[in-house]
């Protein structure tokens, strides 16, 4: 007799227009006024640009990517545009290992500079001197590109950094608040894989990257 399939959660938000709206709302009532919202590509655009509208504020994109060694693998770190790359501390490579993450460092900056063509056509941000900038992703489940895109934010002259998402793992909102960032987070979850489904709204990864192309192009 086999055993019935287990039920899929229920997810945290309806839509990711939802959810951006509400995160929108929150950062507003925390006095957030007059800030950039920086959406890292591609999961964070779109929540960045519903949460823009629902707080009055412009926003624009970040290009991001993970570091791995292994595409099952969790990251080990990230890069964000021509930042200095990020990595987990708790990392620590042997020189068996260097060369491999060498090379992992080298083909994650080559999709950074890919996609800063296909998000922003290679234009700058937004200037960010002198304001509040807020790093916004979709789910945050490793804290590494988050805490890249902040490193940019911060060379671009960002006076104070604040990074937010609808849904973040405990793991990652406590390596968050050890680097003194605010964290506007509606759910956090314990479960250090995150939440399997935080979005009602169904997007395989293709569709929901042309749409965040199409929102990003839409910043400028």
């Amino acid at each position: 007799m086999t055993k019935p399939a287990a039920a899929k959660p229920a997810p945290l938000y309806p839509t990711r227009s939802a959810a951006g709206a509400l995160l929108g709302q929150q950062l507003a009532g925390r006095g957030y006024l007059g800030c950039l919202l920086l959406g890292i590509t591609p999961e964070g655009v779109e929540i960045a640009a519903n949460a823009s509208k629902a707080m009055g504020a412009q926003f624009d994109v970040l290009v991001a990517a993970f570091i791995k060694l292994g595409s099952n693998l969790a990251p080990i770190g990230a890069i964000a545009e021509s930042a200095p790359s990020e990595m987990d501390p708790d990392f620590q490579p042997g020189g068996a290992l260097l060369d491999k993450l060498a090379s992992a460092i080298d083909e994650s900056r080559a999709r950074v500079k890919q996609d800063l063509i296909l998000y922003r056509t290679e234009r700058p941000v937004k200037k960010l001197a002198g304001r509040i900038a807020v790093i916004v992703d979709g789910q945050v489940t490793y804290p590494w590109r988050v805490l890249a895109a902040a490193k940019v934010a911060e060379q671009l002259g960002a006076k104070q950094v604040v990074i937010a998402t609808p849904v973040a793992t405990q793991a990652a909102a406590d390596r968050i608040a050890a680097r003194r960032y605010d964290l506007v987070c509606p759910s956090i979850v314990m479960d250090a894989q995150g939440h399997p489904a935080p979005y009602g709204d169904v997007a395989g990864e293709t569709p929901e990257r042309l749409r965040s192309i199409m929102i990003a192009h839409q910043a400028a």
